[in-house]
C-alpha cells in the first residue's frame, strides 16, 4: 500500500521562462563575449556542474568558472553577472495544478516529499516551492547539494524514504525525467510520470498535476476514510 509520494521539483511544480544556462549564454552574447566553448571546456563545465549538484562546489564558484570559460576576465564583472544569473534562477513560474494536487493528496493522508537535484542551497529550493504554493504540504526534502548524491543514484531516493520511515514498496516517485523515473523504479518504488516527454516509461502517467488525484494508487483513501475504517473495526 502506498503511504508516501516523493516528487521531483523543477518541471513538475515550477519552470522558468528561460533556463539559467540559456539566460547566461544570451547575456554574454549581448555583451560581446563568447557564447560557445570548446568540447574540452564543455566537458569541464559539465564536470563542475555535477560537483556543484553534489554540494562539492558552490553555485557562485560554478558560475564564476562558467563565465571565465567564456572570456569574462574581470572578477568584478563576473560577480555582477553571477548575481544576474541568480536572479534568473529565483524567477520561477508555477506549473498549473500543483497546489490543488498537493492539497488533495495531503487530505488523503499521504506523506509528501521532494527529491531534488540542484546546485543551489536547499533554502532556495523551498522558497521556489513556496512561491508556487506547494511548500506548506511538504513533509521532507532530500536535496542533492546537501546529501552529496543526485538522481538516479539510489542513495537520494533511499534518503527520502528513511526520512519518511517508509519502505520502497510503500512509496511512489512522481517525475518527468526518464533516468530519474528508472532510478526510482530500480529502488523498488512505483513511478508516476507527469509533464513528461512522449517516450517516458512509468507505472502510471498523469495528464496534469491535478490528474495525479486520479492515479489509481493515489485514490484509495482520505483521512476521514481512515477514521471511518478504524471506527468500523472497533465496533465489530
Amino acid at each position: 500500500m502506498i503511504k508516501g509520494i516523493l516528487f521531483d521539483a523543477a518541471d513538475v511544480f515550477y519552470e522558468r521562462f528561460e533556463s539559467t544556462s540559456a539566460f547566461a549564454t544570451r547575456l554574454l552574447e549581448q555583451l560581446g563575449f563568447a557564447a560557445r566553448v570548446s568540447e574540452q571546456d564543455l566537458a569541464r563545465q559539465n564536470e563542475l556542474h555535477l560537483r556543484a549538484t553534489d554540494g562539492h562546489l558552490t553555485h557562485e564558484a560554478y558560475w564564476d568558472e562558467f563565465l571565465q570559460m567564456r572570456g569574462v576576465t574581470d572578477p568584478a564583472q563576473r560577480k555582477i553577472l553571477s548575481k544576474r544569473v541568480a536572479e534568473q534562477a529565483n524567477n520561477v513560474i508555477a506549473i498549473p495544478g500543483g497546489r490543488a494536487a498537493m492539497s488533495g493528496l495531503k487530505q488523503r493522508g499521504f506523506v509528501l516529499g521532494i527529491v531534488t537535484d540542484t546546485i543551489y542551497p536547499v533554502e532556495w529550493k523551498m522558497n521556489w516551492l513556496a512561491t508556487v504554493g506547494v511548500a506548506e504540504f511538504i513533509d521532507l526534502v532530500s536535496c542533492s547539494s546537501v546529501l552529496g548524491a543526485h538522481k538516479p543514484n539510489p542513495e537520494i531516493y533511499l534518503d527520502a524514504l528513511r526520512q519518511a520511515r517508509l519502505s520502497p514498496g510503500e512509496a511512489a516517485f512522481v517525475g518527468h525525467d526518464a533516468k530519474e523515473l528508472k532510478g526510482a523504479r530500480r529502488v523498488g518504488m512505483k513511478t508516476v510520470a507527469v509533464n513528461h516527454p512522449a517516450d517516458v516509461q512509468a507505472d502510471y502517467c498523469a495528464r496534469s498535476l491535478e490528474d495525479l488525484l486520479n492515479v489509481p494508487i493515489f485514490k484509495r483513501h482520505s483521512r476521514s476514510q481512515f477514521c471511518h475504517a478504524e471506527r468500523s473495526e472497533a465496533s465489530r
